[in-house]
Order: C-alpha cells, then sequence, then structure tokens
C-alpha cells in the first residue's frame, strides 16, 4: 500500500509539473508517470500495478567457509580467487578429459528407478541383527560414487540434527569420522584444520564444507597422475602390515587408495575419534591361529583363519564392541565392507603363471579414446566385456558371468535356506530376548526404549549371578557368528573377489550358530518352557523395526525436516 501512494503521488506530481494553466498552449508535454488525454488534453496519472505483499525471509546463517547467495537464500562455497581447486573433480576436466568423463558417468551406476534398493526391506533379518544401531534403521544398496555425499545425507542413520531454540544442535547421531569415505573435501580438511579437530567432533559439525562426491583428489596428488594416500589413518595402517604405500608398484598403490574405504575400520572415543583399521595382528594372505592374541585356550579353531579372526582377535584383545544389540543385548561388532582385506587373503589366483592383478584390473580397465591414446576407465564399476585381453585368454565374458551367479547361488544357500546364518541369527536374537524376559530382564519387548533395554541387559551382564554366567556364554557365541556372517556378506562383491573366503566365514558363522541356538534352547528349557519361536512375527521391515524400538514413520519425518531445514539452506551439495 505505500509503495501505491508513492507511486501515485510521484504520478500526481509529474502531472503538475507538466500540465500547463495556459488555456491557449496547444502542445502540452506530460511528466513521467502521466499520459496526454487527447479528449480533454488533460494529462491522466498511469494506472499503477498493484504490489503484492513479501513475505519476509528467514535469514540463513551459513557456516565458516561459505557464503549467502542473496538471490536464492543458500549458502555457496565461497568463489576461489586463488589456487585452482583440485579436490573439485570438475576441474580437472581440461587436462584430463577422458578420465573426467568416464569418472562422471558413474552417476548412471544406480537401479533403472533412480532410488536405492532397500535391503532391510529385502531381508528383514538384517533389522534384528543390526537392533540398536544405525544399520537397523536404513541400509539400502551402494550407487556410484557420484552419490556418496547425497546418500550419506539422506541416510536415516546419520540421524536430523538440527539446531534447537537455545542453539543447541539436538539428534545428532554419527561421528565427524562418518564423512571420510564420502568426500575428497574430508582430505582438505585434514590439511586445512588437522586430523584430530576434524575427527574429535560431531558428523554435522562439518556438513557447510562437504561439496564434493568421492573424485579425483581422493587417490591422486593434486592435479597430477600420481597416487597417494590422501587418509592418513590407511598409510598408518599399511605400513603397521608391512605393505609401505611408497614400495609398492602401481597395483598395489592403485588397489591401497580404494582401500582408503574399502575395508573393515572403526573409531572409538579414545585418540580423538581417528578412524582406525583392527590390523595390529593380520598377516595378509596368510592363514594365522591367533588365539595367543587374547590368550585363548579353546580347540574350536576361533581365530584361526585370515583378516576375520585377526580383527576379532583385536577387538577381543581391547574388549571393543560397537555397539549392544537392543534385542538380544549381545556386545556387538559391526564389519564395514573388507574388499581390500579378501583380496588380500584370496588363496586362489596365486600362482606364479597368473597375471597380477588388482582393484583396477576389473574396477578401472583400460579404454582408448577417440584418438587412440589409452587412458583408465574411471567410472568404476565390473563390466566383464571390458576386461583386459590377458585375463580373456582363460575367462570369457559370458563364463564368467556364469561363475559369479553360480557363486552367488551357493552364497544365498549359505544364508538364506532354513539352516542357513540370516533367518537363524534372528532367532538366535529373539530367543535371548526370551530367557531376558523370563528372568525379568525387562527389554522393548516391555515397552522400554532403545537406550533402556540396552542398559539393562548391560547390568544384568555384570551381575556376577548364573544367569550373567549363562548369558555371557550365549551372547558370546551370538556375536562371534554374527562377526563371521557379516566379515563375509558386507563385503562387496565377494563372491567375485574371495568365493573361498566367502563360504569359509559363512560355514563357520553357520557352525557357531548350531552351537549358540542349542545353548539358547537348553536355557529356554529352563526359565521359560512355553515359549515358543515364531519367524513369522519377524518376516518383514514392517513388522521388525517396531520389535527393535523403531518408528519409521518418525524417523523419515525428522529426516526431511533436517534435509529441508538445514541441508538445502545451510549446505553447498545439491542432493541427487
Amino acid at each position: 500500500m505505500r509503495l501505491q501512494k508513492l507511486a501515485v503521488a510521484i504520478a500526481v506530481s509529474a502531472v503538475l509539473v507538466g500540465c500547463s494553466d495556459d488555456d491557449d498552449t496547444q502542445l502540452i508535454t506530460c511528466g513521467e508517470g502521466s499520459q496526454l488525454n487527447t479528449d480533454t488534453n488533460v494529462c491522466e496519472v498511469l494506472p499503477v500495478d498493484p504490489v503484492d505483499p513479501v513475505e519476509p525471509v528467514d535469514p540463513v546463517l551459513c557456516g565458516e567457509g561459505t557464503v549467502l547467495d542473496a538471490d536464492t537464500n543458500t549458502c555457496i562455497i565461497v568463489p576461489s580467487t586463488g589456487p585452482v581447486d583440485f579436490y573439485n573433480s570438475d576441474n580437472w576436466q581440461e587436462t584430463f578429459p577422458d578420465q573426467h568423463a568416464t569418472w562422471a558417468s558413474s552417476e548412471e551406476n544406480t537401479p533403472e528407478s533412480g532410488t536405492p534398493t532397500d535391503l532391510l526391506e529385502a531381508n528383514p533379518n538384517l533389522v534384528s541383527a543390526w537392533a540398536g544401531y544405525g544399520f537397523a534403521k536404513d541400509y539400502n544398496r551402494a550407487r556410484g560414487h557420484q552419490f556418496a555425499l547425497t546418500d550419506v545425507m539422506k541416510s536415516l542413520r546419520t540421524g536430523s540434527p538440527i539446531v534447537g531454540h537455545d542453539g543447541n544442535v539436538v539428534g545428532e547421531a554419527m561421528a565427524a569420522s562418518c564423512w571420510s569415505c564420502k568426500s575428497p573435501d574430508v582430505a582438505r580438511m585434514y590439511e586445512l584444520v588437522g586430523e584430530d579437530k576434524f575427527a574429535n567432533n560431531s558428523w554435522s559439525t562439518w556438513g557447510h564444507e562437504m561439496s564434493n562426491s568421492v573424485g579425483c583428489a581422493d587417490c591422486h596428488e593434486l592435479g597430477g597422475t600420481d597416487l597417494r594416500l590422501s587418509r592418513p589413518y590407511a598409510d598408518r595402517a599399511m605400513t603397521k602390515v608391512g605393505l609401505t604405500f611408497e614400495e609398492q608398484d602401481h597395483n598395489g598403490q592403485a588397489s591401497q587408495t580404494c582401500a582408503q574405504c574399502h575395508v573393515e575400520y572403526y573409531f572409538d572415543g579414545t585418540d580423538s575419534k581417528k578412524v582406525r583399521f583392527p590390523w595390529d595382528h593380520w598377516v595378509p594372505g596368510v592363514e594365522t591361529d591367533y588365539a595367543s592374541v587374547v590368550g585363548y585356550a579353546g580347540n574350536d579353531m576361533l581365530y584361526k583363519g585370515f583378516a576375520a579372526e585377526a580383527q576379532l582377535a583385536y577387538y577381543d584383545n581391547i574388549n571393543f564392541k560397537d555397539w549392544t544389540n537392543a534385542v538380544s543385548g549381545t556386545p556387538s561388532l559391526k564389519t564395514q565392507h573388507p574388499e581390500y582385506e579378501n583380496l588380500m587373503d584370496r588363496a586362489t589366483h596365486t600362482m606364479p603363471t597368473h597375471l597380477e592383478f588388482s582393484c583396477n584390473t576389473c574396477h578401472m580397465p583400460k579404454a582408448s579414446n577417440a584418438d587412440g591414446l589409452e587412458y583408465s576407465n574411471h567410472n568404476v564399476k565390473f563390466d566383464p566385456a571390458k576386461l583386459p585381453s590377458s585375463c580373456k585368454g582363460c575367462h570369457n565374458d559370458s563364463a564368467i558371468e556364469s561363475m559369479l551367479e553360480s557363486r552367488k547361488t551357493a552364497i544365498n544357500n549359505l544364508r538364506f535356506t532354513a539352516t542357513g546364518t540370516d533367518p537363524r541369527l534372528t532367532e538366535a536374537h529373539f530367543k535371548a530376548q526370551a530367557i531376558w524376559a523370563a528372568n525379568g530382564v525387562e527389554g522393548i519387548d516391555a515397552g522400554k526404549t532403545i537406550g533402556e533395554a540396552k542398559g539393562n541387559y548391560e547390568a544384568a551382564l555384570k551381575a556376577g549371578n548364573e544367569l550373567a554366567t549363562e548369558m555371557n556364554s550365549l551372547l558370546g557365541k551370538i556375536r562371534n557368528a554374527q562377526w563371521f556372517w557379516d566379515s563375509a556378506t558386507a563385503s562387496h562383491g565377494m563372491y567375485a573377489h574371495n568365493f573361498t573366503e566367502a563360504k569359509r566365514l559363512l560355514t563357520k558363522s553357520n557352525t557357531v550358530l548350531d552351537a549358540a541356538i542349542a545353548e539358547a534352547d537348553v536355557l529356554l528349557a529352563k526359565y521359560a518352557p512355553d515359549y515358543v519361536y515364531d519367524a513369522t512375527q519377524y518376516d518383514t521391515k514392517a513388522k521388525v523395526q517396531p520389535e527393535a524400538g523403531l518408528d519409521y514413520d518418525a524417523m523419515k519425518a525428522a529426516k526431511d525436516e533436517f534435509i529441508n531445514e538445514r541441508v538445502k539452506k545451510e549446505w553447498p551439495i545439491e542432493l541427487r
């Protein structure tokens, strides 16, 4: 309304100036905002369009390293006026056009639907195995590297950290080190603020710094072709097992750049929460009995094997757990994705006459551009048709695909039949819950929250009574069985990388599960003779998540609010 009055006032003023009071004057010049009416020879005010009221826009507070774009009211990274930003892979395009084009094409490595495959929906046993841990909330099949940042931001696992009315962040679920495998900006931040300071913070602390998905700077010296380990924790781990990066040939170094992420790792409240690989005792490629690490005197060969046994011994020796299972109270471990360990531990393809190969042999094969120049394909996926010609002397395309399908079938038989690992892990967890309940130790089934259930189980395990002794024995077996199962199943492409090890680990898991379920049945007969396990109660994600204390709709609503109110307004990333 004020704008309308102002416009009218200006127009009237112009009329008074432009119009003459001399009736003999024939030529009248109208001022701005008016026009001559030829019938009356009088200047008339032009109509003014009404001005719609503008809703006030709340100012966006941008984090360090970003500024507000006034046009979009969103935060953007401060334009660089200095050296080229090589953490942005697009700035490599001019020098490495073919590599960049194939890297960018990894955006196509996603399901036809465009949305990630929900693995919890496909296999509800995962929910009970990971009850009380982030993966029970959300676990999707991995997509191409282009989606790394989008998927971790959208994942329910990372929580919904929103700034509350008091200025403090609420809803934080993860540590800053959960960015480690998602962006070369992590390496940039290590250089800018130091590895310790970066790691010793919450996940959302650095969201405003994450703008580049997995790319060139993760594996290469900035702007060049030389390979590097941009993550210092990977360099430390390689040195510990005698695989110092500088001493490896090109293939060895290439695999190690992949191993910055494709490995088992952990972090806890010590050492500034920095990422660490549990490799202190691992002897790569050599079957070893690691029982002495923990002073284990059993004759069941629990710690005899390869990386999985070495890592279990490491964790047992330091009395480490990732979390307490909220259904059973099991002090659990979560294997991440130990592709590098499984590749290094392979027992086949080690004959002297076999071609030396590494991650890049199959996942980044050589290609030729229009000018006949050779380069590495950076799409990073497996296509048997693009294997080197030296491989095809023994492995033609169709034979490889047939072989891999056969291996997948064999692995699925070890997992999903009635006597397989996956349904029997669910059985073991819920039978343990029933034993607790029969002894008055209340869990989620008694209406307790996840935190309350965990606390009750942890206290009962320390009680020093007969039940504590019995349950420590049972839950120890469930912990071990799940560790061997996860070491096989969490490793992407295990059927291709080390099929022999996958079968060995799943067979070992099933053997331990045999003992665990038998032990649980004895305790049920003692404490809850009327209990009957009903697998149909846990055969869908929708059924199991509430049993694990989770409300999917509430988690999704909170995540949507976080995405809309924080990510889209404050973080310099366009979600894909």
